[in-house]
């Protein structure tokens, strides 16, 4: 799916598929919501020129204010911020927010994970998402 913005969001993103299309706001051009079987969720979403800087600075400012605990991490993660949103006895739920940047366009990715189960996962839907916003930006 192609946006009005030259957005590119396809049907698949390495083991994620696309289900919903996001409207646009003040902040936020367009973007679209990924999720797979295994649970993990993800948003990318692209931002005016320089506002990628305000919407991780929110991201971190109203997680903290939930009283959710940034985490310290490793691998393609640790590019991110992240934070402690819920804990089982066997797994953690994470949240973590990239920011990326091309010449006239910023983009965020959100995605939602649990660990220690899919920690492995995270680095390729990572690159894909790189990798994706580098080629089809505009």
């Amino acid at each position: 799916m192609r946006h009005f913005t030259g957005l590119t969001c396809p049907d698949q993103v390495a083991s994620l598929n696309r289900i919903r299309v996001l409207t646009g706001s003040a902040d936020r051009i367009a973007g679209c919501i990924y999720q797979n079987p295994a649970g993990i969720s993800a948003i990318v979403r692209s931002h005016p020129s320089g506002n990628g800087a305000v919407a991780a600075r929110t991201f971190r400012e109203r997680y903290a204010a939930a009283g959710f605990p940034l985490l310290e991490t490793t691998g393609a993660a640790a590019a991110a911020i992240s934070f402690l949103t819920g804990e089982s006895k066997d797994a953690s739920r994470c949240e973590s927010l990239w920011r990326f940047r091309t010449s006239n366009t910023d983009y965020t990715l959100w995605i939602a994970y649990t660990l220690p189960g899919q920690a492995e996962a995270i680095g390729p839907l990572v690159t894909s998402f790189a990798e994706l916003l580098a080629e089809k930006a505009p």
